[in-house]
């Protein structure tokens, strides 16, 4: 069983590695994600041996909050973000606020001595309570860290938000026992100076005010990530207009029910899934295919819910509503990807999940060394103690991995790329062998005439008896052309496997292969039998049509090479990619579309067990495969290759066992797919990097390293919030790059 909660509480990489243990400890659980950017959490488990309550239970254990995932409507979910995001906006300048009246009551004297000004009073039994009154307000607006800090810390789960905690009760609790060594001091009459470079509440303010900043930057950078869920739902809109016993009525979107006829006039968004049954229109399908130019629908069409009707006026019958829909499907997809982890990102968690109490304790460590260095100056030593703890950021590798695969997979659904999984999205890069099905995948899986050969002035005879058949053949010579006026056809007899029969007027006509020719005893002359040899090696189905027991014409089909498959094709071979093609199709046929595309590699006449077989060859050659397919006969081969890709037109058995699904049918979109899963992989490596040599550089310099060098560095309370909240913000930053990638036309 599957199933999806909220959670609350969580702050950084730290949280989501502590929850992630707690579940997994639990018993029945097989498996667990947890999303630090949409708080959320999906578990696995086994009924019997677990249940909701349990997995509930767990999590508070490990200081955190869990109720079930609530299905709200994504624009109610915005909305909610945007009043939280409003909220913290608004703590964040009472503190700002609050922060420069303190530091111009603590530090102002500094200012005023510089330029020989005077102060209104020296007295720190003044100056020092209001300084802990403009303190105040910045302790309430930012109250959660300590909430959330020490019941994690008391919990031996120490987090980002107790390290701020730490630091700034440190900070605060000093400085009070400063004061009151004051007050007792200058009771008594005695000399109390040696006290009053100790108070530390503006290092206590500074510190969360500016934590808090850069958590602002980074909620709001966070909040970016995710826009593209939130242009695909704004497109959905909130009403619709059906038409019900002749009259049009309009009510809610999320009330129509399957078989409701829709209206839909120019302009307007398109509600759920349906069929065209009247009207026709020009629909821009870009949200979904990544298609700019409108597509003409009309009666017997398709149409997807989140499209745009730019030109004519329908009505169509919904066939999907609610969460069958299209694009409530690719929501989906894109929030698992989202919240599923790449391999890359373990190393991560590993790191996370022992970083905060490896910092609390080198903080400690800090303190008693400069404790021996400084001859037991404690303010000085809690200086460093606290610069370490602040400075500290196992936020910026928590946000490295899930920001750049929630941008990214957000990019390829916006370009018609719906990647399912993270861990499918990163092995992308590394795939080095292709293998391409043919039918519908290369080529357009439907048959077009190629040639004719003979008496062309009787294809309007021709298409008027096909246009009596449903048969794939007949509708390829159907389409070769707009005939002016259909014949009166008569005696029409379809033979399966073999042709159709006919008569117009008195002339007799049968089209069909050789061997129903043959069985007619119709005399094929030796040009036509030359012509057929000819149209047959270039891998062509051949059509013969005789007319009075005479060959008259031979019609050449072929399933067409998609346009756009060559150019595909020369992309994937300039990035070193080995192509392959498996096909059940024959030999000639297969042959001919490898050595059109320049392919080498093919296999022919294979069953789906084969494709299996070629492919378990490869990956034990050590090759790391991805499976290219659209038919029910690809599914085990996509499901067995290191990445299965499905084209969008194909079986919904194929898509179900694919990693990604190609929603434009184009064999461009592999290539697109590698491309974006190149620039993802890099900037969750770049940002890595970033994070862990930021990490390397400022724990050190904090720690005060180079104090007694020639550079003289010390990073005070500060400074030192001030960089781990920068650090924060920039990998967030640079995932947001990734919204600038351009997809290979």
């Amino acid at each position: 069983m599957k199933q999806k909660f909220d959670i609350e509480g969580m702050t950084c990489s730290s949280c989501q590695a502590h929850i992630l243990s707690a579940i997994k400890k639990t018993e029945g659980v097989n498996s667990v994600e947890v999303s630090l950017i949409s708080n959320t959490m999906i578990v696995d488990y086994d009924p019997l041996l677990c249940s909701n309550e349990k997995l509930i239970d767990s999590v508070k254990n490990s200081g955190y909050k869990a109720k079930l995932f609530e299905n709200k409507k994504i624009k109610k979910e915005n909305e909610e973000k945007k009043k939280q995001l409003k909220l913290e906006k608004t703590k964040l300048i009472i503190s700002t606020i609050s922060l420069i009246l303190l530091l111009i009551v603590s530090m102002g004297h500094m200012l005023l001595k510089h330029f020989n000004l005077p102060r209104l009073t020296d007295d720190p039994i003044i100056l020092i309570p209001l300084q802990i009154l403009l303190l105040i307000p910045i302790i309430i607006c930012n109250f959660k860290y300590f909430t959330n800090g020490f019941t994690s810390l008391f919990k031996l789960h120490p987090t980002m938000d107790s390290l701020v905690a730490i630091g700034s009760a440190a900070s605060i609790i000093y400085a009070l026992y400063s004061f009151i060594m004051i007050i007792i001091l200058k009771t008594n009459n005695l000399e109390f100076s040696m006290y009053t470079d100790r108070i530390y509440f503006e290092s206590a303010g500074t510190i969360l005010t500016l934590v808090s900043l850069g958590k602002f930057f980074e909620k709001k950078a966070t909040n970016q990530t995710t826009e593209v869920i939130s242009k695909l739902i704004q497109l959905v809109p909130d009403f619709s207009t059906i038409v019900k016993d002749n009259q049009e009525i309009s009510i809610e979107t999320e009330l129509l029910n399957v078989g409701d006829i829709v209206l839909i006039k120019p302009g307007e968004s398109i509600p759920t899934d349906g069929k065209i049954i009247d009207g026709y229109a020009n629909i821009n399908e870009a949200t979904i295919t990544g298609e700019s130019l409108p597509t003409y629908k009309q009666v017997g069409d398709n149409v997807i819910a989140g499209t745009i009707n730019t030109l004519g006026s329908f009505k169509y019958q919904a066939t999907k509503v609610g969460d069958d829909t299209t694009i409530s499907q690719l929501i989906n997809l894109v929030e698992e990807a989202s919240n599923s982890k790449a391999p890359i990102a373990k190393l991560a968690d590993k790191i996370s999940s022992i970083f905060v109490p490896v910092i609390i304790l080198l903080s400690i460590l800090t303190f008693i060394i400069w404790l021996f260095i400084t001859k037991y100056d404690v303010s000085e030593s809690i200086n460093f103690a606290i610069s370490v703890l602040v400075i500290s950021c196992p936020c910026a590798l928590g946000l490295a991995t899930p920001v750049a695969i929630i941008v990214g997979t957000g990019k390829g659904a916006e370009n018609g790329i719906l990647i399912k999984s993270a861990t499918a999205f990163e092995n992308l890069h590394k795939v080095d062998t292709i293998v391409l099905d043919k039918t519908g995948t290369i080529t357009t899986g439907q048959m077009s005439i190629n040639a004719l050969y003979g008496n062309e002035d009787i294809i309007d005879e021709v298409i008027s008896i096909e246009k009596l058949s449903e048969h794939p053949i007949s509708k390829a010579i159907t389409k070769y052309k707009d005939i002016k006026e259909i014949k009166n056809v008569s005696n029409f007899e379809y033979i399966p496997g073999e042709g159709i029969r006919a008569s117009i007027g008195k002339t007799i006509y049968a089209l069909g292969n050789k061997s129903m020719i043959l069985a007619d005893k119709i005399t094929i002359s030796n040009e036509f039998i030359e012509q057929f040899d000819k149209f047959s090696n270039f891998g062509n189905t051949v059509i013969f049509v005789s007319k009075n027991k005479k060959i008259e014409l031979l019609i050449a089909l072929s399933d067409t090479i998609k346009d756009e498959s060559k150019h595909a094709i020369e992309c994937l071979q300039n990035m070193n990619k080995e192509i392959l093609i498996l096909s059940g199709d024959n030999e000639l046929v297969t042959k001919t579309v490898a050595s059109s595309l320049n392919i080498s590699s093919f296999y022919a006449n294979i069953k789906p067990q084969d494709k299996l077989n070629i492919i378990k060859e490869k990956q034990n050659e050590g090759k790391i495969v991805a499976m290219v397919g659209d038919g029910v006969n690809d599914a085990p081969a996509l499901k067995l290759s290191n990445v299965g890709m499905a084209i969008g037109a194909g079986t919904d058995i194929a898509i179900d066992s694919a990693d990604i699904v190609l929603v434009k049918s184009s064999l461009l979109d592999v290539v697109n797919a590698i491309s974006l899963s190149n620039i993802v992989v890099k900037n969750i490596k770049t940002n890595l990097f970033w994070a862990f040599f930021y990490n390397t550089i400022a724990i050190p310099l904090a720690a005060g390293v180079l104090y007694f060098s020639p550079l003289f560095i010390q990073l005070n309370p500060m400074i030192a919030s001030l960089a781990m909240s920068l650090s924060s913000v920039t990998v967030v930053l640079n995932a947001l790059h990734i919204k600038s990638y351009k997809k290979i036309k």
